[in-house]
């Protein structure tokens, strides 16, 4: 378990270190047009807000995945179960 967190913190910090330097290297000012209002921010802050939106939902629709891949195999694990029990013939 001690792996996988340390290499979780080296991800986080992986992705860090690229968005700080993506962050460094875009710092113009964009118009951003959307349905209720207009407005303007840093081209760096306009892809953190894109980049963390796009990783959250990735990781919803993988938690949705394994969600629904452990539901199946409880299923099946309970209709093997109920198969492999001896039946009382008498």
């Amino acid at each position: 378990m001690k792996v996988k967190g340390l290499l979780l913190l080296l991800f986080v910090l992986l992705t860090l270190i690229i968005a700080g330097f993506i962050g460094s290297q875009n710092s113009h000012l964009v118009s951003i047009n959307y349905i209720l209002a207009e407005t303007d921010m840093r081209m760096s802050v306009l892809l953190a807000i894109t980049f963390s939106l796009g990783v959250l939902f990735s990781v919803l629709l993988i938690i949705g995945y394994i969600l629904r891949l452990k539901w199946r195999i409880s299923s099946l694990e309970r209709k093997n179960k109920k198969l492999s029990m001896p039946a009382n013939v008498s």
